[in-house]
């Protein structure tokens, strides 16, 4: 596919090989701004004002640098900013399977979307086709599976929600580039289910110790969770349907 370089100077050197895609929003008011904070040597709150900031904030206070490997914009278009065998710093503070430090093992796509601060609006079909697209490449280069493809909420439950609710994960699996679990019954419900559904989170790659109480780091990952395979009803609950979701996952 065409890639177009925007290359930025926000990165450093791996130090762990990559076995993971982490998918992200921009969550900014278009892909142009995104990828000028992105590339942004020096960046500073009064060139990207926005709801992630108070509005007291001085114009010359300075942000904290990033980056990702991949912009995708809102007409498909693939912007490469870090080249995959760099570091790039898009994850910020999260885990997956057991290990915090993303960035040093995942390759980072941002999709260019107002996420929650702006609407929260559909991802255009030119960019899932983009992103579908991209997935593969990126899996066939490094040898990775469909389920080594996770969103930024998966790794980092408790701070983000990104790509968000209306990101088509079920379309991503139907392509072959994610996973999707179909339900094949529900577990039989007994004292230990939630311990039983902890151990499943983090089977699967999320941060959450099996304690036996429904305690805001496993509220988090099961809102994490029904974020990305049961979108209708996003409560943190582990309901009859997260549990069977959940089991067929695992």
């Amino acid at each position: 596919m065409k890639v177009i370089d925007r290359l930025s100077p926000n990165y450093d050197a791996r130090t762990r090989p990559i076995d993971l895609v982490v998918l992200h929003y921009t969550g900014m008011q278009s892909a142009q701004i995104a990828l000028a904070r992105l590339t942004d040597p020096a960046p500073l709150a009064g060139k990207y004002p926005g709801p992630w900031q108070n509005e007291d904030v001085a114009p010359d206070a300075p942000l904290g640098k990033v980056s990702a490997h991949y912009v995708v914009g809102e007409d498909g278009a693939v912007y490469r900013l870090v080249a995959e065998e760099h570091r790039a710093w898009h994850a910020g503070a999260s885990s997956w399977d057991g290990e915090g430090d993303v960035n040093s093992r995942a390759i980072g796509i941002e999709i260019a979307n107002g996420g929650h601060d702006f609407g929260l609006p559909e991802f255009t079909d030119a960019q899932i086709e983009a992103v579908i697209t991209l997935l593969g490449e990126i899996l066939d280069r490094w040898s990775l599976k469909p389920a080594r493809v996770v969103g930024h909420s998966d790794v980092a439950p408790e701070r983000k929600l990104d790509p968000g609710e209306k990101f088509p994960w079920r379309r991503l699996a139907e392509a072959g580039v994610s996973i999707w679990p179909e339900i094949i019954e529900t577990p039989p419900r007994d004292e230990e289910y939630v311990a039983h559904a902890q151990q499943q989170l983090a089977a699967f790659g999320y941060d959450v110790r099996a304690t036996g109480f429904a305690d805001a780091e496993t509220k988090a990952a099961l809102m994490a969770f029904q974020r990305r395979f049961r979108p209708g009803q996003i409560d943190g609950v582990l309901d009859d349907e997260t549990r069977a979701l959940l089991a067929a996952l695992t």
